[in-house]
């Protein structure tokens, strides 16, 4: 669940509690299938969610599910308008033979992601393995430094704040 008021989570979980055959869990990860939004934001769950080929839903997906009892068609409920990749993404990783990568950073130099970075940097590497790139767990291996960066910085290097990533 992402931008969503505790109010509306917990009527999510007691709608799971019922209808059965989900789980919540806290984070986006490998076994998601679902990444339920409260209002349609760019967050790093619903960016990570269209990485994994989840299927991104409004809210209104729950209520109509508690309102026939049980859980019905995703894709009316999709937000494919707000995010377009998210039905793409979904559909390249059901069509993989192996485990899904994307594509959006596969042409892009190693990328190196800072410490001091928000979110934080297992995030933003996570989100960028996901969708191909690579990442450096040195700077001076990289040709993009994502993120604060105080070190000594070079010409031939791209200097990028969290937000290209996001």
């Amino acid at each position: 669940m992402t931008s969503m008021p505790s109010e509306k989570q917990n009527v999510v979980i007691q709608v799971v509690d019922k209808l059965k055959g989900f789980s919540i869990a806290p984070d986006v990860c490998e076994t998601t299938t679902h990444v339920l939004s409260g209002k349609p934001l760019r967050t790093l769950n619903v960016l990570l969610g269209i990485a994994r080929g989840c299927w991104v839903l409004s809210y209104d997906w729950v209520l109509w599910s508690l309102e026939l009892g049980h859980w019905i068609s995703e894709e009316p409920f999709e937000l494919s308008h707000h995010f377009p990749a998210a039905p793409l993404c979904r559909s390249e990783c059901h069509l993989s033979a192996g485990p899904y990568r994307g594509t959006l950073f596969a042409d892009q130099p190693a990328m190196f992601v800072s410490p001091a970075s928000s979110p934080p940097v297992a995030k933003l590497c996570e989100l960028v393995h996901l969708c191909g790139g690579r990442v450096s767990q040195v700077p001076r291996q990289a040709s993009i430094v994502i993120g604060p960066y105080s070190g000594k910085k070079k010409a031939t290097v791209k200097y990028l704040s969290e937000k290209w990533v996001l």
